[in-house]
């Protein structure tokens, strides 16, 4: 019984990718598009940080 068994590789260039490396693919675009989102989130945060930090002083 192999519990691991390694992906066959063949070629990689010129292939239609696979139902699985398509998923994969849109679960990265979407895992990125959060990212971004939340790196965006974070610089809004900081520059309201800093606006009321500077009021404040």
């Amino acid at each position: 019984m192999r519990l691991f068994e390694r992906l066959r590789r063949t070629r990689t260039t010129g292939h239609r990718p696979s139902h699985r490396e398509r998923r994969a693919a849109e679960r990265t675009a979407r895992a990125e598009g959060r990212l971004l989102e939340t790196e965006q989130r974070i610089h809004e945060l900081a520059d309201e940080f800093r606006g009321d930090h500077r009021r404040r002083a």
